[in-house]
């Protein structure tokens, strides 16, 4: 099991906690198992804000899906993760 940190934007924060389904651009390593901490980014300061919470992951299913976040090169050469929560 790994642990990931990774950035989660403060407009999303609230809402993507209380979900059991992430679309992630697939640009790291990741297996059924790992826990990811999300860490609210705020990026009118560029800071952490300081508030977080970890997830541990359940299912994975890579897909190649467009995404309004993500360049088109980015998304062809990593994928995406659709990342299914345990709670």
């Amino acid at each position: 099991m790994k642990v990931i940190i990774k950035k989660i934007w403060s407009d999303k924060f609230d809402l993507d906690k209380e979900l059991t389904l992430d679309f992630r651009l697939a640009d790291f390593d990741l297996e059924v198992g790992d826990k990811i901490i999300f860490k609210e980014w705020d990026p009118k300061t560029k800071e952490f804000t300081g508030r977080e919470y970890t997830k541990i992951v359940k299912q994975l299913i890579k897909s190649e899906s467009p995404t309004r976040y993500w360049k088109p090169e980015e998304m062809e050469k990593h994928g995406m993760w659709l990342i299914e929560w345990e709670e």
